[in-house]
Parts: structure tokens; sequence; C-alpha cells
């Protein structure tokens, strides 16, 4: 009879245990949602000291924001937004200093018009892109870059990642302290643009008919490229034009190989 008492008086204890920690992680778990009414050509500004962004875009002329704050110190976790027009603007900030060394996990996810600008900068998370028609200049101190086909100017920055693109229609400035970059080129570019890591292979993909001059160099790998290069052709790099040249194409590396490939 003690033996079936103690037995029931055990389950009651795990489960009060088990319901007690369900309700402890809800607790340290919050959601965070806004919406804007704005029209296309907007500008969508992010500043976060924690937290990866997540964009994807909509035929509605409507900002829409769900963050997610999960971990034991999601409290710490501040958030402000404002609107000016058609323009947004969101700031994550982490009490006594940035998320470095905390339990602290947080998640953008925002939906923008697919006309719109972008001008992202994170101290520590991933940063991806929808297909969308605006300039893109997008910044994290520690998380890969990836975007669809951007039709604008794209300036991306990583300090620790890698940095994908489907197809740019616009010009490109690519960096990276640690990672690989892949790009695409799918028309004639207008102006300078540049792709450099200092721990990565770069990879760019270029319209069969792009007249460029080409600017590609490696210090620990090698140099390939599709194309006829009227100029200096090296192992290690490759100075000269493609198709009586044009704008300069920047591809540079400094621990991985270069290889530019036709479309």
């Amino acid at each position: 009879m003690l033996s079936t008492r103690s037995s029931a008086l055990s389950k009651v204890a795990v489960t009060t245990c088990l319901a007690a920690a369900f309700f402890s992680q809800t607790l340290l778990a919050k959601d965070i949602s806004r919406t804007f009414e704005v029209d296309h050509g907007g500008t969508l500004e992010v500043r976060t000291e924690s937290g990866s962004i997540n964009i994807e875009t909509h035929d509605e002329k409507v900002v829409k924001v769900e963050i997610e704050v999960s971990g034991d110190d999601a409290d710490d976790f501040e958030f402000e937004s404002k609107a000016s027009g058609d323009d947004v603007f969101l700031v994550g900030e982490v009490e006594n200093g940035r998320g470095w060394g905390r339990d602290l996990r947080v998640k953008f996810n925002i939906t923008v018009p697919e006309e719109y600008e972008l001008d992202l900068r994170t101290s520590g998370g991933s940063i991806s892109i929808e297909d969308l028609t605006g300039n893109v200049d997008a910044n994290t101190s520690g998380g890969s870059i990836t975007l669809g086909n951007i039709q604008g100017d794209v300036d991306v920055h990583t300090s620790g990642g890698s940095i994908t693109t489907e197809a740019v229609y616009g010009a490109i400035d690519a960096h990276t302290s640690g990672g690989s970059i892949r790009t695409t080129f799918a028309k004639q570019i207008s102006k300078d643009a540049e792709l450099r890591t200092s721990g990565g292979s770069i990879t760019a993909y270029l319209a069969e008919d792009i007249a460029i001059d080409l600017r590609a160099s490696t210090s620990g790998g090698r140099v390939k490229s599709q194309f006829d290069v009227d100029g200096r052709v090296k192992k290690k790099s490759i100075r000269g034009e493609i198709n009586g040249g044009g704008p300069e194409l920047s591809l540079v590396t400094s621990g991985g190989s270069i290889r530019i490939k036709k479309l």
C-alpha cells in the first residue's frame, strides 16, 4: 500500500516539475509584432545588437514585423520602432551591452513591399533577403548573408560568414573576413564592382556578353576564367579586358581560389 502511494506521489512530483519547467520556458520567450502602412520606395532601417534578420517580400503596401526572442536572458532584449512617411526604423538593444556570452536568441522576420530599400545592421546573426527591387545595404558582425534576385545596388559586409547572391542587376560591393563569396552578374554592370574575402573562395557567374575590365588575384589558390581575357593571365592573377572592357570587376581573396564562369 505504501509502495503504491509513494509511486503516485512520485508521478505527481514529476508532473509538477515538468509543468513548472514548461511554464518557466514560456516566461523566457516573447514575441513582438508590429505593422506599418507604407508605400513603395520607402526604406527599412534595422539596427540591432543581437539577432538574425530574415526579409521576405509581398505585393502589399505594408511592413510586417515579427520578432522571436528566447533564452534565459530574453528580458534583456529591448525593442523600439517608429515610422516616418514610408520609412520604418527598428532598433534592438541588449541591456548592459551586446548579446555575446548570454543565453539570448533573437530572430527578426520582416515582410516588406516588393519595391523597397533596405539598410540592415546586426552585431550577431545572419541576414537573408528575398527577391527585391531596391538598393540593399547589409552588414553583420557574425553571420552569413544570402540574397535573392536584387534589382538595385548591393553593398554587403560580414566579419564572419559567407556571402551568396542570386542575380544582381546593379552595382555590388561584397566583403567578408571569413567565408566564401558566390554571386551572379546577369547583365552589363554600369559601375565598378568588388568582391573581397580574407578566407575563402570566390565564384562569379557573368553574362556572356558582359564587357568589363577584370582584376582577379589570390594569395592562396588559383584563378580560372571561362572567358577570353585580353591582358595578363597567370595562375594566381588575371588582369585584362573581357568583350572590349568596361567598368572594373575586382575579385580578391587571401585564402582561396577564384572562378569566373559564364551564365
